[in-house]
């Protein structure tokens, strides 16, 4: 009985037509193959699973094959058929991570020498070549550069950024696309076809989802749901690799547009309780985030959405029930979640604090973020305005603007002279003045922070003692009636507004000297002496 083999080794492709989603590199190889213009090394670069060393053996036998057609490989000849069996020895594939010194490489160079014994061209595949050393690369440089005419290199990597310049400029340089779900998913039913078992169309295109652009990922998931039935639908998937079905993903946004922690809680205990893997269902509510957030932006186009059509509806609904700002927050939150569970020792435990920090941001809270946002927007304005009054004219732009109506400053209210201490009575909710001032006047509001006040009931007057310098210049004559209005609503009497700013010891001493007592202060010896 013949073993078994793989589906991702059974349906490699053969040739450069076989190859799915590269047209951009397949057509370039067969035409440089076809007009015998091709060149001395190559870079292969891109996820995994994409084809890169695929097309490195293609390429390899159609150069050398006896009967090319149409720049493929004829699969017929012995050189394609020694190829293909690995039985050629001019056809030599080295895996890049474990020889990677710079020995290996000197006997490449000195094997490299001699003619091929079968072929036409000694063709050189290293896969992986990013894990080889600085020596070695540095060995390879003379080699690469100028070579026998009938040595040719293809390399292979997924890291290019590991890739030494020196080696780049020497290679034409080929970038390998990650395959879209659709060409997945219709490479999946073709082989299905032919492999005489059913997928649906919503299971080949779950396969394809979970494979994330890479072909091979997804026949190895292929063969593992053919294991257990062969009739493959989403639940034979579900159940082979161990995910979440989109209905959880689903139920899990529902509950965070709701903010039910409870529910999405719930749902976590019970997908655990199935042995589910709690790093990939969390990236795939990432994923369904982004579906979401795409929804959102461009509403008309759903071909950006990676998704079947018949949960189009779904996620609609979901994107009703949540504004794209919390869609933005909940994909970042969950991304940085999918980065944490790599290194956490209990991955239930970083989902369910991700969903709770979720759930738990409700309207109130979101109205206090809106409230700070007109705080923060008013006091810019204020601040601009400062700014522009005290810029010099010769400063200002030349368009003419007509001159705003000029406000009455608050200096006006200063209280005059001294007022004798003994008939200050102090406002103990002083704080709730300033809460409810600060609905009125937020820009204002802060100014008074770390002030106090005191009632004059002989002059019916409430006095404020402030510590910031810039509450003078900025506190208007209006700003003045608005918290009288603030602090008749919490004392249950209107009481004349004056104010009084006091500096305090460190804003009077020079700024050399306030370091020095700091520095005194914390211990620090300071020597002072000149020399």
């Amino acid at each position: 009985m013949a073993a078994y083999e793989a589906l991702y080794r059974k349906w490699r492709p053969q040739t450069f037509d076989d190859i799915v989603a590269q047209p951009h590199i397949t057509k370039t190889l067969k035409n440089q193959i076809i007009r015998e213009k091709t060149a001395h090394a190559y870079l292969f670069t891109g996820s995994r699973g994409t084809g890169k060393t695929t097309s490195a053996r293609i390429f390899a036998k159609a150069v050398n094959c006896l009967h090319p057609r149409d720049g493929n490989p004829c699969l017929t000849c012995e050189i394609c058929r020694d190829a293909e069996a690995g039985a050629l020895t001019d056809l030599i594939e080295i895996d890049g991570a474990s020889n990677n010194g710079v020995d290996e490489v000197r006997n490449l160079r000195d094997n490299a020498a001699f003619l091929p014994v079968r072929c036409r061209y000694k063709v050189y595949i290293i896969d992986e070549v990013h894990m080889m050393s600085a020596g070695a690369f540095n060995a390879l440089l003379k080699m690469i550069e100028e070579p026998p005419p009938y040595v040719k290199f293809l390399f292979a990597t997924t890291e290019i950024h590991k890739v030494p310049a020196t080696i780049l400029s020497r290679c034409q340089r080929f970038d390998f696309r990650r395959i879209l779900p659709a060409d997945i998913a219709g490479r999946i039913q073709y082989i299905a076809e032919h492999e005489q078992f059913t997928v649906t169309d919503a299971a080949a295109y779950r396969i394809a989802s979970l494979a994330d652009g890479g072909m091979r990922d997804a026949l190895s998931l292929l063969d593992q749901c053919a294991a257990v039935s062969d009739t493959i639908g989403s639940e034979t998937v579900e159940e082979a690799v161990g995910v979440a079905g989109t209905e959880s993903v689903y139920e899990i946004l529902r509950a965070c547009a709701a903010h039910d922690a409870a529910a999405a809680l719930q749902r976590i205990d019970l997908l655990y309780r199935q042995s589910k893997d709690m790093t990939r269902f969390a990236d795939e509510i990432s994923q369904q985030l982004r579906n979401l957030m795409l929804l959102k932006t461009a509403p008309d186009d759903p071909a950006l959405l990676s998704c079947m059509p018949d949960a189009l509806e779904q996620l609609r609904s979901i994107a009703e029930q949540m504004p794209l700002s919390e869609v933005l927050h909940a994909l970042s939150e969950v991304r940085s979640c999918c980065d944490r569970m790599t290194r956490a020792g209990n991955r239930r435990m970083e989902l369910e604090m991700t969903l709770i920090r979720l759930c738990a941001e409700d309207a109130g809270q979101k109205g206090d973020f809106k409230a700070l946002e007109k705080r923060i927007a008013a006091l810019e304005q204020q601040l601009q305005t400062v700014m522009q009054n005290g810029v010099p004219a010769a400063a200002q732009p030349a368009l003419q603007m007509p001159a705003p109506k000029r406000k009455i400053p608050a200096q006006e209210l200063q209280v005059q002279g001294k007022t004798d201490t003994t008939q200050y009575v102090p406002v103990k909710n002083w704080a709730t003045v300033l809460e409810k001032f600060d609905e009125v006047n937020p820009s204002v509001s802060g100014l008074l922070q770390g002030s106090n006040a005191f009632v004059i009931e002989e002059q019916n007057i409430l006095l404020m003692i402030v510590r910031n310098r810039l509450f003078k210049s900025l506190f208007m004559k209006q700003d003045a009636v608005s918290l009288g209005e603030a602090a008749a609503q919490v004392l249950g009497k209107k009481y004349a507004i004056r104010f009084k700013c006091v500096e305090s010891e460190e804003d009077k001493a020079a700024p050399i000297d306030v370091l020095l007592e700091r520095a005194k202060a914390q211990g620090i010896a300071v020597d002072t002496r000149r020399d």
